[in-house]
C-alpha cells in the first residue's frame, strides 16, 4: 500500500490524499484476479462508501461482490433485524467449513446488511481462531472509538462472492494504519 503519498510534513496519514489513492489500488488489484469484465460502482450506504462489482450486467458466469469498502466508525443506533440475517441468502462452501453471514462493517460500527454481507469463515467471524480473535479485537477498537475511519477489501480466488481473504484496516490516532490480512 502506497501510504508515503498521503502522509503529511509529519508522518500523519491525510485521508482526503489516502482514500482515491487505496480506491485506485483496491480497483487495480481486483482487475488483475478478475476473469471476467467487470462494472464498479461506488455505493454511500449508512454512512460507508463500497466499490462494487455489479458482474451479473457485463459477465454471467461471476457473482456480484463487494471490491472494497470504507468509512468512519459510528454507534449503531437501530436494533439489529435478527429476522432480516436469517433470511439473508447463504450458499454455504461445499467441504470448506462453517460460513456465517459476516458483515464487512460489524453492527457495533455502524454497519448494516445487504451489501455489508459476505459468507464469511465462523472461526474469523466470531473471533474462535487466532486470526478472529486480532479481526474482533480492531472491530471492538473501532466500536469504542467512534469516528475512526476503517476499511475492508475482499480478496478473491474465483468468480464466486465468497472471499478467500480480507484485508481489513484501521487508522489509529497516532496517523499510522493496523492492516491485517485474513484468509477465510
Amino acid at each position: 500500500m502506497a501510504v508515503a503519498a498521503a502522509t503529511d510534513a509529519l508522518g500523519a496519514i491525510r485521508l482526503d490524499k489516502l482514500i482515491p489513492i487505496l480506491e485506485d489500488e483496491w480497483i487495480t488489484a481486483y482487475y488483475s484476479m478478475s476473469s471476467h469484465d467487470s462494472i464498479i460502482m461506488s455505493l454511500l450506504v449508512e454512512g460507508f462508501t463500497f466499490l462494487y462489482d455489479q458482474a451479473c450486467v457485463g459477465a454471467g458466469d461471476a457473482d456480484d461482490r463487494v471490491v472494497a469498502a470504507y468509512g468512519w466508525s459510528t454507534p449503531n443506533e437501530h436494533c439489529r433485524d435478527v429476522q432480516r440475517m436469517l433470511e439473508y441468502p447463504l450458499v454455504y462452501a461445499q467441504g470448506k467449513g462453517r460460513f456465517d453471514k459476516g458483515q464487512i462493517f460489524a453492527h457495533s460500527i455502524g454497519g448494516g446488511l445487504d451489501v455489508n454481507l459476505f459468507p464469511m469463515r465462523s472461526e474469523l467471524n466470531r473471533g474462535w481462531s487466532k486470526a478472529g480473535k486480532v479481526y474482533r479485537r480492531m472491530e471492538r477498537y473501532a466500536a469504542s472509538h467512534p469516528g475512526t475511519f476503517v476499511f475492508s477489501r475482499l480478496i478473491y480466488a474465483d468468480n464466486t462472492w465468497e472471499p478467500s481473504s480480507l484485508e481489513y484496516g484501521v487508522l489509529m490516532p497516532d496517523g499510522k494504519l493496523w492492516v491485517e490480512l485474513f484468509e477465510n
